[in-house]
């Protein structure tokens, strides 16, 4: 039996994850190539729906992502590749200021990494 910790666990759970999420979209408002994302979206239903998300997406076994498919989402906003690595580069800063260890902070970035072809529909930008 494999005993090692999920990369939610390590990072600290529902409470850190929570934190991560609160912090990005803070960031994301703020952020001119990222804010007209989400002028007409109801952040509180987003951040739920991240934190679920990321949750999930880190291993943990109680969370289920339970939103609409990442695709269905995501294709009507014209996404660039650009604004997708601005949106890692919050990430990263964040979980750097939050202390995480180099070794997690990848792996968190390499899950986000592999959703790039569901999220970015706007490849010529």
């Amino acid at each position: 039996m494999d005993n090692k910790k999920s990369l939610y666990d390590r990072f600290g759970g529902d409470q850190q994850v929570s934190e991560l999420i609160d912090q990005f979209y803070y960031k994301v408002l703020f952020d001119k190539l990222l804010r007209d994302k989400f002028l007409k979206a109801d952040m509180s239903r987003v951040r739920y729906q991240q934190k679920r998300f990321f949750s999930q997406m880190m291993g943990d076994k109680n969370t289920q992502y339970t939103g609409k498919d990442l695709v269905e989402v995501h294709k009507g906003l014209n996404i660039t590749n650009q604004q997708f690595d601005k949106f890692k580069v919050h990430l990263k800063n964040i979980a750097q200021d939050m202390e995480v260890s180099g070794a997690d902070l990848e792996e968190l970035l390499d899950h986000v990494e592999k959703h790039r072809d569901q999220i970015v529909f706007n490849k010529a930008a």
